[in-house]
């Protein structure tokens, strides 16, 4: 499992949205700019973080984004799904079909795999983005 240099962005856009003081918006150029992510790149995560919900936007003059619930809410977890999907730190964690091991069952690399990542989600869950602020 590798955290994409996308997500990575869609994180650094999420922390800077959750500093914005209550009731105020960003749009998509200042958030460009001060972070020296592409436009076109910047827009693309935004419209996936609308579509799942983690931010809302604001149409017209005075437009923007904001976040959609308390920054408290909002887990690291939340973002790298949003983004990257499911964490699996192999690809038998996400999807034991691909797995050619002839007894899933006693496979002692899965089970010690499988608790690596539940320790990597566990560890995304803690953290929330008003501990990133």
């Amino acid at each position: 499992m590798r955290i994409t240099q996308e997500c990575g962005y869609a994180i650094r856009m999420m922390v800077m949205i959750a500093n914005l003081p209550e009731d105020e918006v960003i749009d998509a150029a200042t958030i460009s700019e001060k972070q020296n992510i592409p436009s076109r790149f910047t827009v693309k995560i935004l419209r996936k973080l609308v579509l799942s919900e983690l931010i809302r936007s604001r149409k017209g003059a005075g437009g923007g984004y904001s976040l959609n619930r308390p920054a408290s809410e909002i887990t690291m977890k939340d973002i790298v799904e949003v983004i990257d999907g499911q964490i699996a730190v192999m690809k038998c964690i996400g999807d034991e079909s691909v797995c050619n091991y002839p007894d899933k069952t006693s496979c002692s690399v899965h089970h010690i795999m499988v608790e690596i990542n539940e320790q990597i989600v566990d560890k995304l869950e803690s953290i929330t983005l008003e501990k990133l602020k």
